[in-house]
Formats: structure tokens, C-alpha cells, sequence
């Protein structure tokens, strides 16, 4: 597996700000990870309170190890951006999900919690696969 680029600069200091920001205003409501499509479909998010997906979460925000449940679902994450919209803090949590997937992966420096996919076209042929295997509905909450 080829070394992921370690990110530096203005870009790390952007996601350290960015996670601290979002540690601050969360209230680990899990509105973002009910709105969530791969809930549906994940394992390790089934049966789960969504509340504690998201502290699973923000212990990857600080740099600690992160849940199964949270790496499971920065796994799977789809980037549909449903989670958004049901935030009542106003937080992104696509991007708090970005950064932990970042993080997890080792990209900052800190330890691998998650394996990093090597395969750029990788989310590519999941879409397109999708699309020859979900009912409209699906797609529309999905794509």
C-alpha cells in the first residue's frame, strides 16, 4: 500500500481550527448520522444510538481513538451531504466526518485507526454500481 501524503501547512492548520470549531459546537445530538443513508446499510452504525456514533467521532477530532462505530461510519461515508441539513448546530458534518476519515487514516501524522484506499476510482464504481442496483427512492436519498 503506497504512503498517503502527510497533509501540511495552511491545510493542517485549516483542519486542526476546523475540528476544534466543530468540538466546540456540538451537542452530540446524532440528527446527523439518523439523516445518514448508510445507517441503513452499515453494520457497525445498526443498533447503535446515533449519539454515540457521533462521540466515537469526536474522540477522533481529538486526536484519541475513535469507536468502531465512528470509523465504520467515517468508512462508509458517501459525502451525500443529507447530514447538513439536519444539523441544529449549524455544524458541517460531512466535513467533521472528512476530517476524521483524515484523521483516522493517519493523514495528520497521528496513528492508523482505519486502512486508506489506494484506489482513487474507488467511490466511482461504488456510485455507478449503485446505480444498477437501487429503486429510484434509493438513489434520490443515496446520490
Amino acid at each position: 500500500m503506497a504512503n498517503q501524503p502527510m497533509a501540511t501547512g495552511a491545510l493542517k492548520a485549516f483542519i486542526h481550527s476546523e475540528a476544534q470549531r466543530i468540538l466546540d459546537a456540538c451537542t452530540k445530538c446524532g440528527k446527523c448520522v439518523e439523516a445518514c443513508p448508510t445507517r441503513r446499510y452499515s453494520a457497525p452504525l445498526t443498533g447503535v444510538e446515533p449519539g454515540t456514533v457521533v462521540t466515537g467521532i469526536l474522540s477522533v477530532l481529538r486526536g484519541e481513538q475513535g469507536t468502531p462505530e465512528a470509523l465504520g461510519w467515517a468508512s462508509v461515508c458517501v459525502r451525500s451531504g443529507l447530514c447538513v441539513s439536519a444539523c441544529p448546530e449549524g455544524i458541517n458534518p460531512k466535513m467533521m466526518v472528512r476530517i476524521a476519515r483524515i484523521m483516522a487514516s493517519g493523514g495528520l501524522g497521528g496513528p492508523r485507526q482505519i486502512p486508506v484506499r489506494d484506489d482513487r476510482d474507488f467511490f466511482d464504481r461504488i456510485r455507478a454500481f449503485a446505480k444498477l442496483q437501487l429503486t429510484e427512492e434509493e438513489m434520490r436519498n443515496w446520490m
